[in-house]
Protein backbone atom coordinates (compact mmCIF):
# COMPACT_ATOMS: atom_id res chain seq x y z
CA UNK A 1 0.00 0.00 0.00
CA UNK A 2 1.17 3.53 -0.80
CA UNK A 3 0.13 6.55 1.26
CA UNK A 4 0.76 10.01 -0.21
CA UNK A 5 0.91 13.02 2.13
CA UNK A 6 0.97 16.72 1.29
CA UNK A 7 3.92 18.07 3.30
CA UNK A 8 3.82 21.63 1.95
CA UNK A 9 2.16 23.18 5.02
CA UNK A 10 4.43 21.33 7.42
CA UNK A 11 7.55 22.54 5.60
CA UNK A 12 7.67 25.98 7.26
CA UNK A 13 10.26 27.56 9.53
CA UNK A 14 7.63 29.76 11.21
CA UNK A 15 4.59 27.59 11.89
CA UNK A 16 1.18 28.76 13.06
CA UNK A 17 -1.51 26.38 14.35
CA UNK A 18 -2.44 24.58 11.12
CA UNK A 19 1.18 24.29 10.04
CA UNK A 20 2.20 22.99 13.47
CA UNK A 21 -0.45 20.28 13.19
CA UNK A 22 0.78 19.31 9.72
CA UNK A 23 4.36 19.09 10.98
CA UNK A 24 3.58 17.13 14.12
CA UNK A 25 1.24 14.65 12.45
CA UNK A 26 3.89 13.75 9.87
CA UNK A 27 6.59 13.40 12.53
CA UNK A 28 4.38 11.08 14.58
CA UNK A 29 3.32 9.08 11.53
CA UNK A 30 6.99 8.24 11.02
CA UNK A 31 6.91 6.36 14.34
CA UNK A 32 3.70 4.39 13.85
CA UNK A 33 3.09 3.61 10.16
CA UNK A 34 4.21 0.00 9.57
CA UNK A 35 7.42 -0.65 7.63
CA UNK A 36 5.54 -2.59 4.93
CA UNK A 37 3.57 0.55 4.00
CA UNK A 38 5.24 2.91 1.54
CA UNK A 39 4.81 6.62 2.32
CA UNK A 40 5.48 9.45 -0.12
CA UNK A 41 5.75 13.08 1.02
CA UNK A 42 4.94 15.73 -1.59
CA UNK A 43 6.38 19.25 -1.42
CA UNK A 44 7.14 22.09 -3.87
CA UNK A 45 10.47 22.76 -2.11
CA UNK A 46 13.12 20.63 -0.34
CA UNK A 47 12.09 19.61 3.14
CA UNK A 48 13.52 21.14 6.29
CA UNK A 49 16.03 19.04 8.21
CA UNK A 50 13.64 17.41 10.71
CA UNK A 51 11.04 16.59 8.09
CA UNK A 52 13.63 15.21 5.69
CA UNK A 53 14.79 12.54 8.17
CA UNK A 54 12.75 9.58 6.96
CA UNK A 55 12.25 5.90 7.81
CA UNK A 56 13.40 3.41 5.18
CA UNK A 57 9.90 2.97 3.76
CA UNK A 58 9.39 6.74 3.26
CA UNK A 59 10.43 8.95 0.36
CA UNK A 60 10.21 12.57 -0.72
CA UNK A 61 8.98 13.84 -4.07
CA UNK A 62 9.87 17.47 -4.72
CA UNK A 63 7.34 18.77 -7.24
CA UNK A 64 8.68 22.07 -8.54
CA UNK A 65 6.21 24.83 -9.40
CA UNK A 66 7.18 28.29 -10.68
CA UNK A 67 4.22 30.14 -9.16
CA UNK A 68 3.32 31.08 -5.56
CA UNK A 69 -0.24 29.76 -5.81
CA UNK A 70 -2.16 26.69 -6.99
CA UNK A 71 0.66 24.16 -6.55
CA UNK A 72 -1.73 21.60 -5.10
CA UNK A 73 -4.39 22.17 -7.74
CA UNK A 74 -2.11 21.65 -10.73
CA UNK A 75 1.34 20.22 -10.00
CA UNK A 76 0.29 17.93 -7.17
CA UNK A 77 -2.91 16.95 -8.97
CA UNK A 78 -0.87 15.92 -12.02
CA UNK A 79 1.46 13.83 -9.86
CA UNK A 80 -1.42 12.02 -8.20
CA UNK A 81 -2.87 11.25 -11.64
CA UNK A 82 0.45 10.23 -13.18
CA UNK A 83 1.70 8.18 -10.20
CA UNK A 84 -1.35 7.08 -8.20
CA UNK A 85 -1.28 6.35 -4.49
CA UNK A 86 -3.69 4.12 -2.61
CA UNK A 87 -4.51 6.70 0.06
CA UNK A 88 -3.93 10.43 -0.16
CA UNK A 89 -3.81 12.49 3.06
CA UNK A 90 -4.03 16.28 3.10
CA UNK A 91 -3.51 17.66 6.63
CA UNK A 92 -3.81 21.29 5.48
CA UNK A 93 -7.48 21.54 4.38
CA UNK A 94 -6.76 21.37 0.64
CA UNK A 95 -7.77 18.85 -1.99
CA UNK A 96 -6.32 18.86 -5.53
CA UNK A 97 -8.54 18.95 -8.60
CA UNK A 98 -7.62 15.34 -9.17
CA UNK A 99 -7.19 13.11 -6.15
CA UNK A 100 -7.59 9.39 -5.43
CA UNK A 101 -10.92 7.94 -4.37
CA UNK A 102 -9.40 7.25 -0.94
CA UNK A 103 -8.62 10.85 -0.04
CA UNK A 104 -8.52 12.01 3.57
CA UNK A 105 -8.54 15.73 4.45
CA UNK A 106 -8.25 17.54 7.76
CA UNK A 107 -10.64 20.49 8.00
CA UNK A 108 -9.42 22.91 10.67
CA UNK A 109 -12.25 25.45 10.72
CA UNK A 110 -14.82 27.40 8.71
CA UNK A 111 -13.60 30.82 9.79
CA UNK A 112 -13.84 32.25 6.28
CA UNK A 113 -17.59 31.60 6.41
CA UNK A 114 -18.14 32.94 9.94
CA UNK A 115 -15.68 35.87 9.76
CA UNK A 116 -15.62 36.95 6.10
CA UNK A 117 -13.97 40.31 6.84
CA UNK A 118 -10.82 38.50 7.96
CA UNK A 119 -10.22 37.31 4.38
CA UNK A 120 -9.93 39.04 1.04
CA UNK A 121 -12.71 38.39 -1.46
CA UNK A 122 -10.86 36.00 -3.78
CA UNK A 123 -9.21 34.16 -0.92
CA UNK A 124 -12.61 33.60 0.66
CA UNK A 125 -14.12 32.35 -2.60
CA UNK A 126 -11.25 29.91 -3.07
CA UNK A 127 -11.63 28.54 0.47
CA UNK A 128 -15.39 28.14 0.02
CA UNK A 129 -14.85 26.28 -3.22
CA UNK A 130 -12.19 24.14 -1.56
CA UNK A 131 -14.48 23.12 1.29
CA UNK A 132 -17.21 22.21 -1.18
CA UNK A 133 -14.71 20.05 -3.06
CA UNK A 134 -13.61 18.38 0.17
CA UNK A 135 -17.19 17.65 1.22
CA UNK A 136 -18.00 16.25 -2.21
CA UNK A 137 -14.88 14.19 -2.95
CA UNK A 138 -13.06 13.26 0.25
CA UNK A 139 -13.67 9.71 1.47
CA UNK A 140 -12.96 10.81 5.03
CA UNK A 141 -12.84 14.20 6.77
CA UNK A 142 -10.88 14.64 9.99
CA UNK A 143 -11.53 17.63 12.22
CA UNK A 144 -10.43 18.64 15.71
CA UNK A 145 -13.69 19.44 17.54
CA UNK A 146 -17.38 18.68 17.55
CA UNK A 147 -17.81 22.40 16.96
CA UNK A 148 -15.97 22.15 13.63
CA UNK A 149 -18.15 19.22 12.64
CA UNK A 150 -21.29 21.21 13.44
CA UNK A 151 -19.94 24.14 11.41
CA UNK A 152 -19.43 21.91 8.38
CA UNK A 153 -23.01 20.76 8.74
CA UNK A 154 -24.14 24.36 9.15
CA UNK A 155 -22.47 25.70 6.02
CA UNK A 156 -22.49 22.61 3.80
CA UNK A 157 -25.44 20.64 5.11
CA UNK A 158 -27.27 21.00 1.82
CA UNK A 159 -24.48 19.00 0.17
CA UNK A 160 -24.66 16.31 2.83
CA UNK A 161 -28.14 15.37 1.71
CA UNK A 162 -26.71 14.42 -1.69
CA UNK A 163 -24.45 11.72 -0.25
CA UNK A 164 -24.95 8.63 1.86
CA UNK A 165 -23.67 8.79 5.44
CA UNK A 166 -21.70 11.99 4.91
CA UNK A 167 -22.27 12.93 8.54
CA UNK A 168 -20.57 9.68 9.52
CA UNK A 169 -17.50 10.30 7.39
CA UNK A 170 -16.49 13.30 9.52
CA UNK A 171 -14.33 12.04 12.40
CA UNK A 172 -13.44 14.24 15.38
CA UNK A 173 -9.83 13.82 16.53
CA UNK A 174 -8.55 16.47 18.97
CA UNK A 175 -5.31 18.33 18.30
CA UNK A 176 -2.51 18.60 20.84
CA UNK A 177 0.64 20.54 21.72
CA UNK A 178 4.36 19.83 21.91
CA UNK A 179 4.57 18.34 25.41
CA UNK A 180 8.34 17.88 25.13
CA UNK A 181 8.66 21.63 24.85
CA UNK A 182 5.71 22.92 26.87
CA UNK A 183 5.90 21.42 30.35
CA UNK A 184 6.84 22.36 33.90
CA UNK A 185 10.18 20.53 33.85
CA UNK A 186 11.70 21.66 30.56
CA UNK A 187 10.23 25.13 30.15
CA UNK A 188 12.61 27.81 31.42
CA UNK A 189 10.99 31.10 32.38
CA UNK A 190 12.25 34.25 30.64
CA UNK A 191 11.14 37.26 32.64
CA UNK A 192 12.43 40.35 30.87
CA UNK A 193 9.28 42.44 31.27
CA UNK A 194 8.42 42.33 34.97
CA UNK A 195 4.77 41.50 35.71
CA UNK A 196 2.81 41.00 32.48
CA UNK A 197 -0.12 39.35 30.79
CA UNK A 198 0.50 37.64 27.46
CA UNK A 199 -1.36 36.96 24.25
CA UNK A 200 -0.02 34.79 21.41
CA UNK A 201 -1.56 34.84 17.95
CA UNK A 202 -2.00 37.09 14.94
CA UNK A 203 -2.76 40.68 15.89
CA UNK A 204 -6.08 41.04 14.13
CA UNK A 205 -9.80 41.57 14.39
CA UNK A 206 -10.71 37.86 14.45
CA UNK A 207 -8.34 37.25 17.37
CA UNK A 208 -10.01 40.17 19.19
CA UNK A 209 -6.64 41.75 19.97
CA UNK A 210 -8.20 45.19 20.36
CA UNK A 211 -10.25 43.89 23.29
CA UNK A 212 -7.07 42.75 25.04
CA UNK A 213 -5.67 46.27 24.80
CA UNK A 214 -8.92 47.73 26.15
CA UNK A 215 -9.00 45.25 29.05
CA UNK A 216 -5.37 46.07 29.81
CA UNK A 217 -6.23 49.77 30.09
CA UNK A 218 -8.87 48.88 32.68
CA UNK A 219 -6.41 46.70 34.60
CA UNK A 220 -3.81 49.46 34.78
CA UNK A 221 -6.01 51.48 37.13
CA UNK A 222 -5.39 48.80 39.78
CA UNK A 223 -2.13 47.15 38.69
CA UNK A 224 0.11 50.05 37.77
CA UNK A 225 3.24 47.93 37.18
CA UNK A 226 1.50 45.47 34.84
CA UNK A 227 2.58 45.18 31.19
CA UNK A 228 0.93 43.64 28.15
CA UNK A 229 3.05 41.49 25.83
CA UNK A 230 1.68 40.67 22.36
CA UNK A 231 3.34 37.89 20.37
CA UNK A 232 2.28 37.49 16.74
CA UNK A 233 2.40 39.02 13.30
CA UNK A 234 -0.14 41.63 12.09
CA UNK A 235 -3.27 40.20 10.48
CA UNK A 236 -6.57 41.40 9.01
CA UNK A 237 -7.80 44.41 10.97
CA UNK A 238 -4.40 45.22 12.45
CA UNK A 239 -5.06 48.93 11.90
CA UNK A 240 -7.74 48.77 14.61
CA UNK A 241 -5.29 47.06 16.95
CA UNK A 242 -2.58 49.63 16.28
CA UNK A 243 -5.01 52.51 16.77
CA UNK A 244 -6.08 51.06 20.12
CA UNK A 245 -2.44 50.75 21.19
CA UNK A 246 -1.56 54.27 20.04
CA UNK A 247 -4.63 55.67 21.79
CA UNK A 248 -3.87 53.94 25.07
CA UNK A 249 -2.61 56.02 27.99
CA UNK A 250 -0.41 53.02 28.78
CA UNK A 251 1.15 52.61 25.34
CA UNK A 252 4.65 52.46 26.82
CA UNK A 253 3.66 49.30 28.73
CA UNK A 254 2.34 47.48 25.65
CA UNK A 255 5.08 45.42 24.01
CA UNK A 256 4.74 44.01 20.49
CA UNK A 257 7.28 41.25 19.86
CA UNK A 258 6.09 40.10 16.45
CA UNK A 259 6.46 36.41 15.62
CA UNK A 260 8.56 34.54 18.20
CA UNK A 261 9.84 31.11 17.20
CA UNK A 262 10.26 29.80 20.76
CA UNK A 263 7.61 31.37 22.96
CA UNK A 264 7.75 28.89 25.83
CA UNK A 265 9.99 30.92 28.13
CA UNK A 266 7.95 34.10 27.67
CA UNK A 267 4.77 32.12 28.22
CA UNK A 268 5.92 30.43 31.41
CA UNK A 269 6.69 33.67 33.23
CA UNK A 270 3.41 35.41 32.27
CA UNK A 271 0.90 36.16 35.02
CA UNK A 272 -2.05 35.25 32.79
CA UNK A 273 -2.44 34.05 29.22
CA UNK A 274 -5.24 35.86 27.35
CA UNK A 275 -6.84 34.42 24.20
CA UNK A 276 -10.20 36.12 23.53
CA UNK A 277 -10.51 35.05 19.89
CA UNK A 278 -13.89 35.49 18.25
CA UNK A 279 -13.62 32.28 16.23
CA UNK A 280 -11.33 29.24 16.41
CA UNK A 281 -11.40 25.64 15.29
CA UNK A 282 -9.42 24.47 18.33
CA UNK A 283 -6.87 26.72 20.08
CA UNK A 284 -3.43 25.10 20.50
CA UNK A 285 -1.97 28.10 22.43
CA UNK A 286 -4.48 27.43 25.21
CA UNK A 287 -3.02 23.96 25.77
CA UNK A 288 0.52 25.32 25.67
CA UNK A 289 -0.26 27.83 28.41
CA UNK A 290 -2.02 25.25 30.57
CA UNK A 291 0.90 22.85 30.25
CA UNK A 292 3.43 25.34 31.66
CA UNK A 293 1.22 26.30 34.60
CA UNK A 294 -0.13 29.65 33.41
CA UNK A 295 -3.84 30.38 34.02
CA UNK A 296 -5.89 31.13 30.91
CA UNK A 297 -8.65 33.65 30.14
CA UNK A 298 -10.50 33.21 26.85
CA UNK A 299 -13.64 34.43 25.11
CA UNK A 300 -16.80 32.53 25.94
CA UNK A 301 -17.27 30.64 22.68
CA UNK A 302 -18.43 27.08 22.11
CA UNK A 303 -15.15 25.63 20.88
CA UNK A 304 -13.20 26.82 23.94
CA UNK A 305 -15.82 25.29 26.24
CA UNK A 306 -15.32 22.01 24.38
CA UNK A 307 -11.52 22.07 24.61
CA UNK A 308 -10.95 23.75 27.98
CA UNK A 309 -13.92 22.80 30.15
CA UNK A 310 -13.55 24.06 33.72
CA UNK A 311 -9.78 24.45 33.42
CA UNK A 312 -9.93 27.89 31.80
CA UNK A 313 -11.77 31.12 32.57
CA UNK A 314 -14.32 32.57 30.15
CA UNK A 315 -14.99 36.26 29.60
CA UNK A 316 -17.91 37.94 27.88
CA UNK A 317 -16.64 41.52 27.42
CA UNK A 318 -13.60 43.70 28.11
CA UNK A 319 -14.67 44.65 31.65
CA UNK A 320 -15.35 41.01 32.49
CA UNK A 321 -11.99 40.07 30.98
CA UNK A 322 -10.20 42.65 33.10
CA UNK A 323 -12.01 41.56 36.27
CA UNK A 324 -11.11 37.90 35.76
CA UNK A 325 -7.50 38.62 34.93
CA UNK A 326 -7.29 40.74 38.08
CA UNK A 327 -8.72 37.92 40.19
CA UNK A 328 -6.22 35.39 38.79
CA UNK A 329 -3.36 37.74 39.66
CA UNK A 330 -4.57 38.82 43.11
CA UNK A 331 -6.37 35.72 44.45
CA UNK A 332 -3.64 33.12 45.11
CA UNK A 333 -6.01 30.26 46.00
CA UNK A 334 -8.15 30.82 42.93
CA UNK A 335 -5.06 30.98 40.73
CA UNK A 336 -3.63 27.75 42.14
CA UNK A 337 -6.95 25.98 41.66
CA UNK A 338 -7.10 26.98 38.01
CA UNK A 339 -3.47 26.04 37.38
CA UNK A 340 -4.08 22.61 38.93
CA UNK A 341 -7.11 21.99 36.72
CA UNK A 342 -5.19 23.16 33.66
CA UNK A 343 -2.20 20.93 34.28
CA UNK A 344 -4.43 17.88 34.67
CA UNK A 345 -6.43 18.60 31.53
CA UNK A 346 -3.33 19.29 29.43
CA UNK A 347 -2.13 15.72 30.11
CA UNK A 348 -5.00 14.39 28.00
CA UNK A 349 -3.61 15.92 24.80
CA UNK A 350 -0.52 14.74 22.92
CA UNK A 351 0.44 14.47 19.27
CA UNK A 352 1.15 10.74 19.46
CA UNK A 353 -2.44 10.11 20.49
CA UNK A 354 -3.71 12.40 17.72
CA UNK A 355 -1.55 10.62 15.14
CA UNK A 356 -2.55 7.14 16.29
CA UNK A 357 -6.25 7.95 16.05
CA UNK A 358 -5.69 9.49 12.60
CA UNK A 359 -3.61 6.54 11.36
CA UNK A 360 -6.36 4.17 12.48
CA UNK A 361 -8.83 6.04 10.29
CA UNK A 362 -6.47 5.91 7.31
CA UNK A 363 -5.92 2.17 7.84
CA UNK A 364 -9.66 1.54 7.52
CA UNK A 365 -9.40 2.71 3.90
CA UNK A 366 -6.44 0.45 3.05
Amino acid sequence: MIIGIDASHANKVQRTGVEEYCFQIIQEFKKIIPSDVRVVLFSPTPLLSELSELPANWEIKILRWPFKKLWSQFRLAYELWHSPVDIYFSPGQLLPFFSPENSVVTVHDSAFEACPKAYNFWGRQYLKWMNRLIVKKAKLILTSTKFNKSELLRYYGHMFEEQKDLFGKIKVIPLAYNNKKFNLEQAAAINSFGQYILSVGRLEEKKNTKAIVEAFDLLKTKLTDLKLVLVGSPGAGYDQVKNAINSSEHKKDIIELGFVDNVVGILKSAQVFVFPSLYEGFGIPILEAMAVGVPVVVSDIEVFREVGGDAIIYSTNTQDMADKILRLISDVDFRQRQVGLSLELSKEFNWHKTACLSAQQLALLG
